[in-house]
């Protein structure tokens, strides 16, 4: 039997709850063995918790007489919007050609360099270390400016 496509639901639940209902469902779903396939507590969306489940009948056993569910009928939402909730956008730090950075991550983690070339496309910048004498293509995301331009 072919396994039913998931959908998301959002739980309107009384802020600053969010991690308690979490937990009251993750332990209802696994006793009344509900087919509940996650449970998302974003961190930007205070007051909701997003629910993954095959069957949206199950929604209503989940969330029934749980005090701190604010609304009793969840509200469904796409899949595009919860991948947008559970991976935010990185902003990338603005450096430019010759500026001094610290590299953040990676093997050269806590070296210093200076930025040869800026690649916009492939989100990566090139650095000259001053440790070693060499070139070393590194993401944007791992270079922290040491000093401003």
């Amino acid at each position: 039997m072919a396994e039913a496509r998931s959908r998301f639901y959002a739980i309107h639940v009384v802020k600053g709850m969010e991690g308690r209902v979490a937990l009251l469902l993750e332990e209802r779903t696994r006793n009344a063995g509900l087919d509940v396939r996650s449970i998302v507590v974003p961190v930007e969306a205070n007051g909701y918790i997003i629910v993954e489940v095959g069957n949206p009948g199950v929604l209503y056993h989940l969330v029934k007489g749980i005090r701190y569910v604010k609304r009793k009928r969840p509200v469904a939402i796409r899949e595009e919007d919860v991948l947008r909730l559970a991976k935010p956008v990185v902003e990338a730090p603005k450096v430019s050609r010759g500026q001094l950075v610290e590299i953040v991550g990676g093997p050269f983690k806590g070296m210093k360099g200076r930025v040869v070339e800026i690649h916009e496309a492939r989100k990566d910048v090139d650095v000259s270390l001053l440790d070693f004498r060499m070139v070393v293509t590194i993401p944007l995301e791992l270079v922290k400016p040491v000093e401003q331009k």
